[in-house]
């Protein structure tokens, strides 16, 4: 009888034995405070979520299996738990905090600690979503395992246990959960920061810190490679500082005067087909701002970055497509949700209009598929005349050309005539019902 479904596997069935009887299937007195932990703990000033995280709930489950008040003890801890801990998973500003503190325990404390790779990633693993290792350990998502131990714990109880504890504990704790459960759901977090922040942390615990050398953040860069380099940019954009294009500050040293400062580096890919990287670099951030050569640098790797980054200019896209265009790399699409509700959509736009060399340049690393707008237009642009490959290329066309005269607020908008800024006009021609548009400049463009 279970008020969560489903049941984690995190927790196996077994037979309900007294506590005398524990010692004999292999139970020791050394274990005996897991259990007495996870009862001392709470939502609020006994709060520790890697805490909460370290506990080993088979072990948990058996030691308060055959007494039903410990058991009913379990389940109000555990729900009483789970929105906090949901809580502290889902939300980017709290997921953020974590992030960064596990960064500074990794920085002081992983060149020294010798067991580091041996308990860390356990203490770490599943925190935020599921831990994998290919062919090894896996670690299912911390509210999951608390979940299986709440259904585990209440079938163990029996029924008439559970209705005894049901209106004063349970059902209250559904209640609040249901309600943490419509936070995360109506929240506009990004859809990949739980799998984005667990690949940071599982790098972290995985890799002690080598001097300062820059650390690899292999899983999160498979990660990328399998889900889109975009997407876990703009996710990372969410959980830490923008530096550029390419960087991401962890750790500011204004804060944190021990250390010059953390962050995360972007490296684009080669081709469309491996994604971007990320390594943890020290003395990145501030490092690159310093100069012309290092603001080059910090554009260089960033293909698809840009797009999340405030205060993008044409000065910025100007070089980054330069640099793009040395490397045979290609622009990653911007994101399809409301692209042109994007400032650094914006500006491109404006300088593809402006200047026909940045046309030129962007064509060459442009990427394919949608959203096609600004390909569109920089091709109609470019050649004058452009014929489309396929009739929804005219809808696409279209929709940019109307986007652009809608922001101009023009009274005498005419069907099938655009008027486009800095001296451009477009003029639609149907022939044999097939629709093609010529560009023509004033100022000769």
């Amino acid at each position: 009888m279970a008020l969560i479904s489903p049941a984690s596997e995190e927790v196996t069935k077994s037979v309900a034995v007294p506590k005398k009887t524990s010692k004999a299937l292999g139970t020791s007195r050394s274990e005996l405070p897991v259990l007495e932990t996870f009862l001392q703990m709470n939502p609020e000033e006994k709060f520790d979520l890697e805490a909460v995280n370290s506990i080993d709930t088979r072990a948990l489950l058996e030691q308060a299996r055959g007494d039903k008040h410990v058991l009913r003890e379990v389940i109000r801890t555990a729900e009483a738990l789970l929105p906090r801990v949901r809580a502290e998973t889902e939300d980017p500003i709290l997921v953020s905090g974590i992030l960064r503190d596990k960064t500074l325990d990794w920085y002081r404390r992983s060149s020294t600690d010798r067991t580091w790779t041996d308990t860390v990633p356990l203490r770490w693993g599943g925190m935020f979503h599921e831990s994998r290792v290919p062919g090894g350990r896996l670690s299912r998502k911390l509210s999951v395992r608390l979940i299986g131990l709440i259904n585990q714990a209440v079938e163990a109880s029996g029924a008439v246990a559970f209705l005894r504890a049901g209106f004063s504990g349970i059902f209250r704790g559904s209640a609040m959960m249901a309600k943490m459960v419509q936070f995360s759901l109506g929240s506009k977090r990004p859809r990949l920061t739980q799998q984005v922040a667990q690949a940071y942390l599982d790098d972290l615990a995985a890799s002690p810190r080598n001097g300062d050398r820059p650390l690899p953040l292999s899983r999160l860069s498979d990660f990328a490679r399998r889900n889109g380099s975009s997407e876990v940019s703009m996710t990372l954009a969410e959980l830490f500082t923008a530096e550029g294009t390419s960087l991401l500050t962890v750790l500011d040293p204004r804060f944190h005067p021990e250390l010059s400062s953390l962050s995360i580096r972007i490296l684009s890919a080669r081709n469309q087909e491996e994604g971007a990287t990320y390594d943890l670099v020290q003395g990145g951030a501030h490092a690159s701002g310093s100069s012309a050569a290092g603001e080059g640098a910090a554009m260089d790797a960033g293909s698809s970055f840009p797009w999340e980054r405030e205060g993008m200019t044409s000065k910025d896209w100007v070089v980054l497509l330069r640099d793009l265009g040395k490397r045979k790399t290609k622009l990653d699409p911007p994101p399809r949700d409301n692209p042109r509700g994007r400032e650094s959509y914006l500006v491109l736009r404006e300088l593809l209009l402006e200047e026909s060399a940045a046309r030129k340049a962007f064509l060459t690393v442009a990427w394919k598929g949608r959203p096609s707008g600004p390909v569109l237009l920089s091709q109609l642009l470019s050649k004058g005349q452009w014929v489309p490959e396929v009739d929804t290329d005219c809808d696409y066309l279209e929709a940019e050309l109307d986007h652009i005269e809608e922001a101009l607020a023009d009274p005498k908008h005419e069907e099938g005539h655009w008027a486009l800024g800095h001296g451009w006009t477009v003029v639609r021609e149907v022939a044999k019902g097939e629709r093609t548009y010529r560009a023509a400049a004033k100022s000769g463009d």
